[in-house]
């Protein structure tokens, strides 16, 4: 495979792969968990959390950088013939289900946020899918391309999509909203007590989601140029970055609209919620400024998708390659020697998972990861450093 990712595109990778469409759709579910200010609380824990996975990730990514991720460090510090090999296989078999499920729930925002521009996507459950389907293709054809040229628009996208958060943030500051907005009161919305902590753990869960993708470069480690150089510092600047942009876009949100009017009387987000960047625009700049910015959002959407799609591939590839999984799945492209079957396969996937609703597959993806994937790599950087401490 060729070794084509700088540090540059090591951190666009990641960028591009955490900022899709989740937060611009995740917003309405944070704030319903910590109202008001609060909201801020659920991002900043994500992001500590975020940081602490993507440490266990650049440690272990700088001590094994090849293909896989999560697949190689398990095969390569109990072993590949032994504890090992039975670990990585299994943890192989649910990424390919957690990934596509992720995967799946880009393509879902993406087709539900597109209904700002036609709302009849929103009435039409066929209408929904067809969209859904449609840019599960357009992505798999974009990122069936050399890793060269897939690193190079990746840097394109990474811009657009930090470019669009900010606008969003931006538009926000622009022309504050008269209601509660930033400035509601904490102590009228919870106290810190188990309320807040009840609801920052369910806020937490859902901002995961959106950080999700801080450490997707290592799973094209193979193809990274310095990889125990680069792997460490792209993942911790990642986070960084994402952060940031994300923190700056909530405080936009409360400061440009009533929050409190994405709820219906019940406390459930209304269906105008979803577009809630949107709407942050319109108020500031109005309706035509506000179709821009949807576009925008959209491409960040796809940005996210080809990011996802890329590290997909090269996980079931690695595993393929050492007879671990299917067979068909360890083959390169011809001439661009990227792993197109295992590409394609995700992608089939992905897109076949579409016809479920969004809440299903993001509970479905987070249940599978952690627990598949998350716990046993922790598992593993205590065995390594176990074993430097014996040596």
């Amino acid at each position: 495979m060729i070794r084509g990712i700088t540090l540059r595109g090591a951190i666009a990778l990641n960028v591009i792969t955490m900022i899709g469409i989740g937060p611009l759709i995740t917003i309405p579910l944070v704030l319903q968990k910590l109202h008001g200010p609060l909201a801020l609380a659920g991002w900043i824990a994500g992001a500590l959390v975020a940081l602490c996975d993507g440490l266990v990730w650049a440690e272990l990514g700088s001590q094994y950088p090849g293909a896989g991720g999560t697949y190689a460090y398990l095969r390569d510090v109990f072993g590949a013939q032994r504890w090992g090999r039975l670990l990585a296989f299994v943890y192989n078999w649910q990424y390919v289900l957690s990934v596509s499920l992720v995967v799946a729930s880009g393509y879902i925002g993406f087709a539900q946020y597109a209904a700002y521009l036609y709302p009849p996507i929103a009435a039409n459950p066929n209408l929904l899918h067809l969209t859904a389907v449609s840019i599960g293709l357009i992505s798999i054809a974009f990122v069936y391309r050399r890793i060269t040229a897939v690193a190079n628009l990746g840097g394109v996208l990474a811009i657009l999509a930090v470019g669009t958060l900010a606008i969003v943030g931006i538009a926000g500051f622009w022309h504050a909203s008269s209601g509660p907005g930033f400035g509601y009161s904490i102590s009228n919305n919870a106290t810190f007590g188990w309320a807040f902590a009840v609801g920052l753990g369910q806020a937490l869960y859902i901002t995961l989601y959106d950080y999700g993708g801080y450490a997707q470069v290592a799973t094209v480690g193979e193809e990274v140029i310095e990889p125990r150089r680069t792997l460490p510092r792209s993942i911790v600047v990642s986070v960084a970055i994402v952060f940031a942009f994300y923190l700056f876009l909530q405080i936009g949100v409360l400061t440009g609209i009533d929050w409190q009017t994405l709820f219906d009387a019940h406390g459930d987000p209304t269906p105008a919620s979803q577009f809630v960047g949107s709407t942050v625009v319109q108020h500031a700049w109005g309706y035509a400024a506000a179709v821009v910015v949807t576009l925008l959002v959209l491409l960040t959407a796809f940005a996210s998708l080809y990011g996802n799609l890329v590290g997909a591939a090269r996980v079931p590839f690695a595993a393929a390659r050492d007879n671990a999984f299917l067979p068909a799945f360890a083959r390169l492209h011809p001439r661009g020697q990227f792993p197109h079957i295992s590409l394609l396969g995700i992608g089939a996937i992905s897109i076949a998972a579409c016809f479920f609703t969004l809440d299903q597959v993001i509970a479905a993806l987070i249940a599978a990861s952690i627990v598949g994937g998350s716990i046993a790599q922790i598992a593993a950087l205590f065995v390594l450093r176990a074993r430097r401490e014996r040596a």
